[in-house]
């Protein structure tokens, strides 16, 4: 230690610090736990187009974590890139930010490389459309291809990371110490997507598990929508307890599955909250998206003062937005975003529930509020392919969909 008495001992000269120590300090801010490993994974996935993702995980989440895909794999002229550090097909330069967030989950080039740089092992199996086979690729901890070889493997990819943390050994032992812990937060992460992608399969696989209560599986219907999403992420009870509303406001598309006015406190408490921003999975722990979750609250118990006291009540919402309305990179995790206009997206969403929470509620006709830039959107008949629409303009794949319920109060 430094004897702050003496200014000598003070006296160092500015390094820079060497590749490899930039590289594990950088891999360290992107891949926290193991369950940012699998929300990396998913967001490549979901990117690829994909329809199905499997996701297999050691009991202790860091001997292997691997998620298999049905996306259109990685094409041979991007193989050799794929893991080395900020190379990514969806940015040029930084002004591309501001385009990005309606059209990718992933955007920076630093997942795969910071699994390489973290594991023991990563290699992956990918074929694309149009190849007699797939290529199996195993990288050495810079990022650097080191091995390449035929292998049998469907259209898509599947990455394998073999013993998570072992260049860290003191995050190594915390992720053993807090398997559990991990487990419990991978579960409500795929959760969270199935809720926000409902037309794409989710199925979670704990290895070895000592209970089946870690594993999760949603298999979407042909005609796919967030009720069944929600059917299987919190039960029956909850779900009849709840409708489908949405709006359009401003350029915002707002599609959400509430509690009804008169639900059961008791079947809706301890489900939590489910917010995503153009189908991407976010946090809800702070700035705007926590204050339309406490707007939320704040309606639903104005309207039901019976549920003022319903902990954690369940609420699934997904705010497609227009272009450029928000940056992505704001946290590591891409758990959040920055609005341009803030103020705006919380008016539009308090637009909605004030709508389906009318403070006189009217059971026989549902609430005149509206004008020409914010209208209800009655979605009988509404299937999987309008919210493809919406963001096909840029891109973009998700779906969130509903097929049989109405803004108007039951």
């Amino acid at each position: 230690m430094a004897d702050i008495l003496n200014p000598d001992s003070l006296k160092s000269a500015i390094k820079a610090l060497p590749p490899t120590t930039v590289r594990q300090i950088g891999s360290t801010q992107v891949l926290v736990d193991p369950s940012s490993v699998v929300k990396e994974l998913i967001d490549n996935a979901l990117d690829a187009r994909a329809t199905a993702i499997f996701i297999d995980i050691a009991a202790n989440t860091i001997d292997l974590i691997q998620v298999k895909d049905n996306g259109h794999g990685i094409p041979a002229e991007d193989r050799a890139l794929v893991c080395r550090r900020y190379c990514t097909s969806k940015l040029r330069d930084f002004n591309d930010l501001k385009d990005v967030g309606g059209k990718w989950l992933g955007f920076r080039g630093e997942a795969l490389a910071s699994m390489a740089e973290m594991s023991g092992a990563l290699s992956i199996f990918t074929r694309v459309e149009g190849e007699p086979v797939s290529v199996l690729l195993k990288f050495e901890r810079n990022g650097e291809v080191a091995s390449t070889e035929r292998a049998s493997h469907p259209v898509g990819t599947t990455v394998k990371v073999a013993d998570f943390f072992k260049a860290l050994p003191v995050r190594k032992q915390a992720a053993l110490n807090h398997s559990t812990k991990w487990l419990a937060k991978i579960k409500r992460l795929i959760q969270a997507y199935a809720l926000a992608r409902p037309t794409v399969r989710f199925r979670l696989q704990v290895i070895k598990a000592k209970t089946e209560s870690s594993n999760f599986i949603y298999a979407p219907k042909a005609i796919a929508n967030v009720e069944d999403a929600a059917f299987k992420v919190v039960g029956r009870d909850c779900s009849l307890q709840c409708d489908w509303t949405a709006l359009e406001s401003h350029g915002f598309t707002i599609h959400a599955f509430l509690p009804k006015t008169n639900a059961n406190g008791a079947k809706i408490a301890n489900r939590g909250s489910f917010l995503s921003i153009d189908a991407r999975p976010v946090s809800t722990a702070r700035g705007v998206l926590k204050k339309i979750v406490t707007i939320f609250k704040e309606r639903l118990r104005k309207v039901n003062p019976a549920l003022a006291s319903v902990k954690d009540p369940f609420f699934c919402m997904n705010i497609i937005c227009p272009p450029v309305s928000y940056d992505p990179n704001i946290e590591p995790a891409k758990d959040d975003v920055l609005f341009g206009n803030a103020e705006l997206v919380v008016t539009v969403v308090d637009k909605l529930l004030r709508t389906y929470y009318p403070e006189a509620v009217v059971l026989s006709s549902p609430s005149n509020d509206s004008t020409s830039e914010d209208r209800a959107i009655d979605p009988t008949g509404y299937d999987a392919k309008e919210h493809d629409e919406i963001l096909s303009q840029r891109g973009g794949s998700a779906k969130y969909s509903a097929t049989s319920t109405s803004t108007s109060r039951p």
